[in-house]
Order: C-alpha cells, then structure tokens, then sequence
C-alpha cells in the first residue's frame, strides 16, 4: 500500500503522536508499505498553519492516515479528501478557548469524523464517545522497551522525588506541580520535556530549591530518570490529555503513576493499578504525593503493583501488535471498495 499519515507533529520532535507516527511509519515500511508523512511545519503556540488539507491525495495514495483532532488541519482534510479512503485516528477531547466553544467544537468534530472509514481510538472511554460500527480500539504500545531485568527499587533517589515528562504546554498542569512543590518542600521535583512554555516555567521555578529542570535527549537517559524517581506525575488540567504513555514507562521502570482523574487517563491509570486525584485540585495532589512521599509501605505495594501491571501490558501490547493491527484495518478499508 502507498500510504500518507496527516499528523499534527512528527519527528524529530518528541510528542506522544510524534512517536507513535514514527513507530508505524517504521514498522508499516517493514512490512513493504511505502510511507509518506506530511505535518505542519509553520507553528506558534497552540496553532499549527499547514497548506496540506487544501490538496487532494486521492490519486496519488491508497489510504491516508489522519491524526486529530486538530483544528483546521484533521477537519479540511476530512472535508477537503472526502472521495479519499480515510483512516482517523482521535488522539484527544481538545479543549481551549473556553469550554462552551470546546464543546461545540468537539461536536461538530465528531461529526466530520463520520466521513472517514474506520476511526481507530485507543481507550474504552474514548470508544463510547463514537457511535457505529466503523469504530475500533487499539490499544498503545511502549514507546520504548521493557526493562530486560528486574527492577531494583534500592536505585531510587535518597529524597522522595516526582517526575514529570512531557511537553510545555497549557493543558499540562505544570504551574500546579510547582505550586505543589512550594508546599512540599521536602519532596523533589524534576521536570524534563521542550515546549514554549519551559522559560516561563523555569522561571517560576527559580527560586524553589526542591525543583529542577532536566534534558532527557534519548531513550537511555529518559529510562535513568524513571529509575531514580518515585512518581511519574501526569496533572494535567483538561481532556486535551487522553492517555498519558508516560505513566505507562514509568510504571515500567518502577515510579508510581499518578495523574489527574480525566477520561482516558483515569482508564490508562486503573490498567497501570497506580492512583488518580481530582483534577485542577493542588490539595488532592499534594496529599497524594505526601501520602507516598511519608509512608514507605505504601510506595513499595503501589510501585510494585504498578510495574509489574506496566509489564505485562507492555509484553502484550507490543509495537508490532500494534503495527500489525494497522495494518489489518488499513488492508481491510482498502478492500471494502
């Protein structure tokens, strides 16, 4: 198959969506499909500016592959490509603005999602959102691999210390994690991750003594900090974040996920057996942190529940499987002509 994946990022830079299209444009060429990835190059903040759902793409590939939602870009594609055969992937329930027009948006969204073929989902609670039979789950893989040997929990930072990984971004919660940091003080916090908003973070941050600000420029050093942490911490502030892998490695490599109770997330949190707190709350988060941070017993059952959760899912939900999976509904969406 000659296949185009339209995506709101890809590498090299380091976002969820742009690793999972890195992962199936790898795997997918393995298998002799010739792939082609278009995303924006043009973005301030929030806005993605991109000429790509202006042209038509029936003719020159098999299938297109659309990632979303993000506006303009996955809504004039599935407009703009209609005659095309479209796969669409629904990553999130954007919210910005403000929550009345986030809602009308996510409506009409969805509405424009009944023009693709299959809508491929990655929760549950995303699959109830959709309804029809044109719907499927795929579960997420691992980006990177489970540890080879058991997980020695004795290599763990002498202070109780929170992870955050990710992106600098609004609906990320940051500026609650650092308030969190200024009444936890005995605690540390490290952050690691790109986005516009770092400068402004770490100058929030400059005068906390409990908090740093790391480069993680691989997977070997991504791995590292999970090891020497407690928590991998996920507060992000709206359904703009719908699963976290995050939680899922560093459920692997033995820190305690903990993350905001929204849907998806709080679905990816109970299959990881790790602990959820009421979103936007600094209070619910910081008694968590405290409660882990000041009962030893405690981390100990929930990390190593935690991990061994995080790996059995991940040596079941492989990125081959998830490859493979595809693959099958790329084929089968193909053939239904």
């Amino acid at each position: 198959m000659n296949i185009l994946i339209i995506s709101p990022d890809a590498p090299p830079h380091k976002g969820g969506i742009s690793r999972l299209v890195s992962l199936l444009k790898q795997g997918l060429e393995r298998s002799g499909h010739h792939v082609s990835i278009f995303c924006p190059e043009l973005k301030v903040r929030e806005l993605k500016f991109s000429t790509i759902p202006f042209h038509g793409y029936s003719d020159q590939y098999d299938l297109i592959h659309l990632h979303g939602p993000t506006p303009l870009l996955s809504d004039l594609t599935l407009i703009t490509n209609s005659k095309s055969r479209i796969v669409y992937t629904h990553h999130a329930e954007v919210s910005w603005v403000s929550e009345k027009v986030s809602a009308a948006y996510r409506s009409f969204h969805k509405f424009l999602a009944k023009r693709a073929r299959m809508v491929i989902v990655h929760s549950r609670d995303y699959s109830r959102l959709f309804s029809g039979s044109n719907v499927v789950m795929v579960r997420l893989p691992s980006p990177i691999e489970p540890p080879k040997k058991k997980i020695e929990f004795d290599q763990k930072s002498d202070s109780f210390t929170v992870l955050y990984v990710g992106q600098f971004r609004p609906f990320k919660g940051i500026d609650m994690l650092l308030k969190a940091a200024v009444v936890l003080k005995e605690v540390r916090f490290v952050l690691t991750g790109e986005g516009y908003l770092k400068p402004k973070f770490m100058n929030m941050a400059k005068e906390l003594k409990n908090v740093s600000f790391v480069d993680a420029t691989n997977d070997d050093e991504l791995k590292q900090l999970y090891r020497m942490s407690h928590v991998i911490c996920l507060p992000s502030v709206n359904t703009t974040e719908a699963y976290g892998l995050v939680l899922l490695e560093g459920a692997l490599y033995g820190c305690v996920p903990l993350a905001s109770d929204l849907i998806g997330v709080t679905e990816n949190v109970f299959l990881l057996k790790g602990l959820t707190f009421e979103k936007k709350s600094l209070e619910s988060l910081t008694k968590n942190i405290e409660k882990l941070a000041h009962d030893k017993d405690l981390w100990t059952n929930v990390a190593l529940q935690s991990h061994k959760a995080a790996y059995n899912y991940a040596v079941t939900y492989t990125p081959e499987l998830y490859v493979k999976r595809h693959e099958e509904i790329f084929k089968k969406v193909c053939e239904s002509d």
